[in-house]
């Protein structure tokens, strides 16, 4: 005898698995860590060690290379975050040894948050935009119900608007935030544009996450009245 597949209404996938990490600034702190606050020690000791704003930075930039493969080995799941933060930074790696201007490695980490800003927009003209498939790996947490029940919502048109006006947001916030950081290197200098602008980014992305979080759980509430009121008029 099979043993019944669980069902789950949105409300339920809109709530992390159970045992996993709440998206909160406590659980972000080891993130901002390792991206903001040793890759700013690491630039300030190279450089007073002699060397130059070109390698500083560079050398600095292995802290989130170190961060994010430690966070797949960890977890032993290559999730799609981890793996574009990877390739964006890989790419990022290579892009600036095309110059041996600072103000140039500084302005490529604006650009690659901007790149995804638009591979956001652009991902609303395939048949299903980017902030669905990072919704189902936050409601699915490697379970395959669930991942089969948040696949199953898509049928709803209510759904497909929810997110595909996420997608929207996040890809106009993160254009936004690369244009300001852009902005900023030319009228910061390289010590302060470094603290400047991972909180910047880091406060993007908590923005993001807050306003995503609220609005998918405000629109899982209403998706399962809309839900419960046909099931009850059937």
């Amino acid at each position: 005898m099979s043993t019944p597949r669980p069902t789950y209404s949105p409300t339920d996938l809109m709530e992390a698995p159970r045992g996993r990490q709440g998206m909160s600034l406590r659980g972000m702190l080891p993130s901002l860590v390792v991206n903001a606050a040793l890759p700013f020690v690491a630039y300030q000791v190279l450089v007073g060690r002699g060397f130059s704003d070109f390698w500083a930075l560079t050398i600095s930039g292995v802290f989130p290379v170190i961060g994010i493969v430690w966070s797949i080995v960890r977890t032993r799941r290559a999730d799609m975050i981890g793996i574009i933060s990877l390739v964006f930074i890989v790419v990022g790696v290579v892009t600036s040894l095309l110059s041996g201007d600072a103000r140039f490695i500084l302005i490529k980490e604006s650009f690659l948050t901007g790149v995804f800003g638009l591979v956001c927009l652009i991902s609303l003209l395939l048949p299903r935009p980017l902030m669905f498939y990072f919704g189902r790996q936050f409601a699915g947490g490697g379970d395959p119900a669930r991942q089969a029940a948040f696949e199953n919502l898509w049928q709803y048109p209510q759904f497909r608007t929810v997110n595909r006006r996420m997608t929207i947001v996040w890809g106009v916030g993160y254009l936004l935030e690369a244009a300001v950081r852009i902005a900023l290197t030319f009228v910061l200098s390289i010590s302060v544009f470094l603290i400047v602008s991972p909180l910047l980014a880091f406060g993007v992305t908590i923005a993001l996450i807050s306003w995503t979080m609220a609005y998918a759980r405000r629109s899982a509430r209403r998706g399962a009245e809309r839900m419960a009121a046909t099931a009850a008029q059937g």
